[in-house]
């Protein structure tokens, strides 16, 4: 999907000319996106994701704990 044509600054300096919905910057890594709601969104997906991460790590450690350490403890 073509858009209009936009000139629009990465958070590092650089300056792009967007025609998509985002590009990813050359020099910094980090993708440029061509309406601002969707850098917001970007923003709360990767939130969103560390939470689940950190969710799923603290889960399997507690399942470990109860599961394996617990009962040979107890022997």
């Amino acid at each position: 999907m073509n858009l209009t044509p936009k000139t629009v600054q990465c958070d590092c300096g650089q300056e792009f000319k967007l025609e998509r919905s985002s590009l990813w910057c050359n020099k910094c890594g980090k993708r440029v996106f061509y309406y601002e709601k969707d850098k917001r969104g970007e923003k709360f997906n990767s939130y969103y994701m560390y939470v689940v991460v950190f969710g799923v790590i603290t889960f399997l450690t507690y399942i470990f704990v109860e599961l394996i350490l617990v009962p040979m403890s107890k022997i």
